[in-house]
């Protein structure tokens, strides 16, 4: 998210992020399937980067697990596909709405379609809790787990989302505890009139009470800074990836 801008107007590639990751000291990046430019061509010279830098790749779709539209449902099969064909296990995905007026079947059908094909490539789905409605709050992302009941269907923790919509993000890592499989990190800054989102360590969250919480979960899973790189992206992650250190996340080695 960071290098967004570089990304959507072609002066960078997706392949050259795993090289920028190993120069901002993080071990591995988080790709998307918005910044394909000819996603066939771009995906295998990806993975070869992938390899080659030796990070962690996870992979994040802006599709729903839950779709009445069956177009979508398909884009939603290519995209675990394209999640394989980066060597991923984690790909990230909205819930969607509630199923109801008569395609309840399709919606729940093609949920479970998409878990059982992660599953054959051994990814996890993690459930992202969205900025916006449907979808926003725990309460909703539980009852797709409860419904769906996978063991590769799991929760990303997006702090700043459910900061925005008003959740304590403390009490909802403690509700989830081991279900959570994945988190995206970024600040929140009060201002008098609105919340600004800033890069972790810019803002008013206490990250060691974060990690912390996620300590006790028990459950190792990877961190995501997420946040928009400004004019300097690269420094934006080092500066973000300082500030957790200082909260008591482990240095990588190297």
């Amino acid at each position: 998210m960071q290098f967004e801008e570089q990304l959507r107007a072609g002066a960078m590639a997706p392949a050259d992020l795993p090289r920028l990751a190993r120069r901002a000291g993080v071990s591995g990046v988080e790709f998307r399937e918005v910044y394909w430019k000819d996603r066939p061509h771009e995906i295998p010279p990806t993975r070869r980067a992938i390899d080659d830098h030796g990070v962690i790749a996870t992979y994040a779709t802006f599709s729903t697990l839950l779709d009445a539209d069956p177009n979508a449902r398909a884009r939603l099969l290519e995209q675990i596909d394209d999640a394989r064909d980066l060597g991923v296990s984690i790909m990230r995905v909205f819930r969607g709405a509630w199923p109801f007026g008569g395609d309840e079947k399709s919606m729940w059908a093609g949920a479970r379609t998409a878990i059982e094909r992660a599953a054959d490539y051994g990814i996890t789905l993690m459930l992202e809790n969205y900025l916006r409605v449907p979808g926003n709050h725990r309460f909703e992302l539980e009852a797709a787990l409860h419904v769906l009941r996978a063991p590769n269907l799991r929760v990303n923790v997006d702090i700043a989302n459910y900061v925005q919509n008003g959740e304590d993000p403390l009490a909802n890592i403690r509700a989830f505890g081991s279900r959570i499989g994945y988190s995206h990190l970024k600040d929140v800054r009060r201002t008098e009139t609105r919340l600004a989102v800033v890069p972790v360590g810019d803002g008013d969250l206490d990250w060691s009470e974060i990690l912390d919480h996620y300590d006790a979960t028990g459950n190792p899973f990877p961190l995501t800074l997420e946040h928009q790189g400004g004019d300097d992206p690269l420094a934006s992650i080092v500066r973000a990836r300082e500030a957790l250190e200082r909260s008591g996340l482990p240095t990588l080695p190297g």
